[in-house]
């Protein structure tokens, strides 16, 4: 007596992902640079008990590692590749299984994830004087997967005189009331939070001291 054919399905893909080297870059390496494209690539794999007739590819992703990893494209089998663009960091995991023509999806692939390379740097001082050069308290050259700043700054006594949170840091030198604060040496607590990997990674902490200078713009 004949059984009927059992029908497998594919072999899982083998994942690969072009990852930073966080090593490797400058802190110029990713200057106005706001969004960003994660390279996927992957290669087809087969064996004698496994189906060869693979019709197309499912491609996931989860944000944060640890996650479920949800659906994020679907693919024909002459495509073995995937661009990942516009993100806001390249944090995140993936893994790809192959479609057979019966319509049976492989296991996962090996899962493959990307961390984002913090970058933040303060100044010592600015010059809030409205001369457009200098006039704010900010991050130097170039910030990289800031998701949250928090600044709370404090003059020479210890008294708190200005605090924010948002997507940035821009501090002008002036109170939390609006009132512009004289010239001097000011500490500050600044509370970063990144795109990172885990999500529940807590913020990077920078504490340290701005002196203001307020020059008077010259008149010509």
């Amino acid at each position: 007596m004949r059984h009927p054919p059992r029908h497998h399905p594919a072999l899982p893909p083998r994942l690969g992902l072009d990852s930073l080297n966080c090593a490797s870059l400058t802190p110029e390496s990713l200057c106005n640079q706001t969004s960003f494209t994660n390279n996927l690539r992957w290669s087809p794999t087969s064996g004698p008990t496994c189906d060869p007739n693979v019709v197309g590819y499912k491609l996931y992703y989860a944000r944060y590692q640890g996650d479920s990893l949800g659906v994020l494209a679907s693919v024909p089998s002459a495509t073995t590749s995937f661009a990942h663009a516009s993100l806001t960091t390249v944090a995140g995991c993936y893994y790809v299984t192959a479609v057979s023509g019966r319509g049976l999806e492989s296991r996962p692939s090996n899962t493959v994830c990307n961390q984002a390379c913090p970058q933040f740097a303060l100044p010592n001082v600015f010059t809030p004087n409205g001369d457009g050069k200098n006039d704010v308290f900010e991050a130097l050259q170039c910030p990289a997967f800031v998701e949250q700043v928090e600044l709370i700054v404090y003059n020479r006594w210890g008294a708190k005189v200005y605090q924010s949170v948002g997507g940035s840091l821009s501090w002008d030198g002036r109170s939390s009331e609006g009132a512009e604060l004289p010239s001097g040496l000011y500490y500050y607590q600044v509370s970063v939070r990144f795109g990172v990997l885990e999500r529940n990674a807590p913020p990077q902490v920078y504490k340290g001291w701005v002196q203001i200078l307020r020059e008077t713009v010259s008149q010509r």
